[in-house]
């Protein structure tokens, strides 16, 4: 009796050794002993593809540099890469598909406020790391959630830190603002306002337009009349480059600043003569060849021997997006799982990369990787940093 009674207890210890929540880890969705899976939800069809189809080019050749290099702890990675056409609704079909069906192991790097904040809860829920979105809003780091990580300096703080060294330095102090009437664009209103505050100012003129716009012609002569010599732009890419031809074609010589939301090569393609001077906060150096490190160098040839074509700065950020998560799975160690991985992550502490991205740091508490930008400008034809990293502050 006493021995069948030992048995049934070994047998029950073997069942409840192999159950979940038993301190015997049970397979990890996405982990295998050779694989780590990845999904991402980018843009490749709609509105803002000239960011998504880069982005997916950098983050495709970070994972084949990781590979060839032994992967994670033996582990290679695999990224599935869905089309959401910047559409919520889109999107989360994307992201069912993506966590139910590929069952993958972390999302990383999905594009949008609206689209990632309509799918990160799908992620959330299930209990996989939602990772360093491409987007600055503070929601995907604040409030804080154990798993939810944001790689970029906020757009409030983005602005903050450039029109406060602009104030100083240029003595610019009649500021105007024309922003998009979205959450968004009340970021970059707030952000001028408070920083203007500091020093007892405040806006000589804000106007707004509707997502979508095309015609600045009233904006531009509200903030020409109201004799702004500083325009604050809420705008993204099409936006930016209207309303600053519009001024141009009114004979208005006055300044701008925009958000890293306008800091691309495609603004100044775009925009010609007419952007010449335009400012922007920004968190990475648009890489030029023959400015390039060697190491960077390197690697805007080997983007061009995989895609025949030239990387810019979206390439860049779908790079370091993998890179920076491929340094929290090595810091995790062998046994990866979601709470390991986020573990991981909270390690990195003045973390730079070759391109010159503003040093990440993440900590137990805080899961917003950097508030840091420079400043540029356009010279040239080309973006030129003008500062170091710096915050407002400093």
């Amino acid at each position: 009796m006493k021995l069948a009674t030992t048995l049934k207890m070994a047998a029950l210890g073997a069942l409840l050794a192999l159950a979940p929540g038993t301190g015997v880890r049970a397979q990890v969705q996405g982990v295998t002993d050779n694989e780590i899976v990845l999904g991402t939800l980018l843009d490749l069809s709609g509105p803002i593809n000239f960011w998504g189809l880069p982005v997916k080019n950098g983050m495709e050749l970070a994972v084949d540099d990781i590979n060839a290099a032994g992967g994670i702890h033996g582990r290679k990675l695999r990224l599935i890469v869905e089309d959401m056409a910047y559409d919520p609704k889109k999107a989360v079909l994307a992201a069912q598909k993506l966590v139910t069906g590929d069952r993958i192991f972390a999302m990383v790097g999905s594009m949008g406020t609206v689209t990632s904040a309509a799918t990160m809860p799908l992620v959330l829920e299930r209990g996989l790391p939602h990772l360093f979105p491409i987007t600055p809003a503070e929601m995907f780091a604040i409030p804080f959630e154990k798993l939810k990580f944001a790689f970029f300096s906020p757009y409030y703080d983005d602005v903050r830190t450039s029109l406060k060294y602009l104030l100083r330095e240029k003595g610019f102090n009649r500021i105007g603002v024309m922003y998009q009437d979205d959450e968004f664009g009340a970021n970059v209103l707030q952000a001028v306002k408070d920083q203007l505050a500091e020093t007892g100012l405040q806006p000589v003129s804000v106007t707004s337009y509707k997502r979508g716009a095309t015609d600045f012609s009233s904006q531009i002569a509200r903030l020409k009349a109201d004799g702004a010599d500083l325009v604050v732009l809420g705008t993204v890419v099409r936006e930016t480059v209207g309303a600053m031809a519009t001024a141009r074609n009114l004979g208005w010589d006055v300044s701008f600043l925009i958000s890293q939301a306008g800091y691309a090569p495609v603004v100044v393609q775009l925009g010609k003569d007419a952007v010449e001077g335009l400012y922007a906060g920004a968190m990475t150096p648009i890489p030029y060849a023959d400015t390039a490190s060697p190491e960077v160098l390197a690697w805007i040839d080997r983007y061009k021997a995989k895609f025949d074509a030239e990387p810019n700065v979206q390439a860049v950020v779908g790079y370091i997006i993998i890179e920076t998560a491929a340094v929290g799975m090595q810091n995790a160690g062998p046994d990866l799982t979601p709470d390991t991985l986020a573990a991981g992550i909270e390690r990195i502490m003045d973390y730079r990369n070759i391109f010159g991205t503003a040093p990440l740091s993440f900590s137990p508490t805080d899961h917003l990787g950097s508030r840091q930008t420079f400043l540029a400008q356009v010279r040239n034809g080309r973006w030129v940093p003008l500062t170091g990293f710096m915050h407002y502050s400093d």
